[in-house]
């Protein structure tokens, strides 16, 4: 799956984060952003191979760093129906 510790090191490069704002917090945004992401989709998406994903789990880091989770979802509900179109899955459910 997503290995975490790769993902805030390339975030901290990306985003140009200062060596003062912990690891933890990354993380903590990291973990949210997937769950938002998995969720809408309605799949556990793998972050490493499908590069649409996590560039928008690196933006929804960005934004929610900067408290503007409601501006992300404004700017970015295309990329999420997207992703949704994608991973979705037909049932025989009637």
């Amino acid at each position: 799956m997503l290995e975490t510790q790769k993902l805030v090191e390339e975030i901290r490069r990306e985003q140009h984060i200062t060596p003062f704002e912990k690891d933890e917090t990354l993380i903590g945004y990291i973990k949210e952003g997937q769950y938002d992401i998995n969720k809408t989709c309605g799949e556990d998406i793998n972050y490493e191979i499908d590069l649409k994903a996590r560039s928008l789990l690196k933006n929804y880091v960005l934004y929610a760093r900067g408290k503007k989770l409601a501006e992300f979802k404004q700017l970015y509900i295309g990329a999420y129906s997207e992703l949704q179109a994608e991973y979705y899955k037909p049932t025989d459910v009637q």
